[in-house]
Order: structure tokens, then sequence, then C-alpha cells
């Protein structure tokens, strides 16, 4: 189990000495994090719910565990993403759909907040 943990975190590490991955790696991470942000502004202004039918009672009665599972899914999204077993320039692609995706919760809060939506 331990010699697998390595091989996992070694094969990460190589993952990441690419810049385009990093890059795009932490445009998920951006986007993980504005859609926390954006939901938690939405929320507090009592206008608007969560429509997340997973996270919406969590995030009512407990929201930093909410926060939390939030951050541990995406940490798992993006170990799951890096130890694929693809080419890089494979890999780089499908962690780019990834990244582009996660950027559409964040522009959809943005868009109810601001009344287009």
């Amino acid at each position: 189990m331990v010699a697998r943990a390595r091989g996992t975190a070694a094969q990460m590490r190589d993952v990441l000495a690419w810049r385009d991955v990093r890059l795009v790696v932490a445009l998920f991470c951006a986007a993980q994090l504005l859609d926390g942000i954006t939901t938690y502004i939405a929320l507090a202004s009592h206008h608007f719910q969560e429509e997340n039918p997973l996270l919406g009672g969590l995030l009512d009665s407990h929201p930093a565990v909410a926060v939390a599972v939030k951050v541990v899914l995406a940490a798992v999204v993006v170990t799951v993403l890096l130890t694929l077993r693809l080419r890089w320039r494979l890999r780089l692609v499908v962690i780019s759909l990834f990244a582009t995706v996660s950027l559409v919760a964040p522009l959809e809060n943005v868009l109810h907040l601001i009344g287009v939506v």
C-alpha cells in the first residue's frame, strides 16, 4: 500500500512537472474556489438557495462541512486526473475539459447574482 502511494505521488510529480498541466490544474482549482465564493455570496444574500441536491441540505445545516466535502472532492478529481494512464497530451486535454466545465458554475452564480439569469 505504501509503495503504491509512493508510485502515485511520483507519477503526480512527473505530470505536474509540465507547466501547461500546472496551469490547467490551477485553473480547475481556481474555478472550484470561485464556485465556493460565489455560492457563499449568493446564499448569504438570502435571495437564493443551493440547487445541488447533494450539498443543499448540508450547506444549510453545516456549511463548513459542505466546504470541506467540496475541497476533498476537488482534490480527488485532480488526483484521479493526474494519475490516469494516458499520454500527456490526452491527459492535458481531459484536465482542460474538466477545468473549462468547472468554470460554468461560478459564471452561472455571477449571472444569477447580477440578475441576468
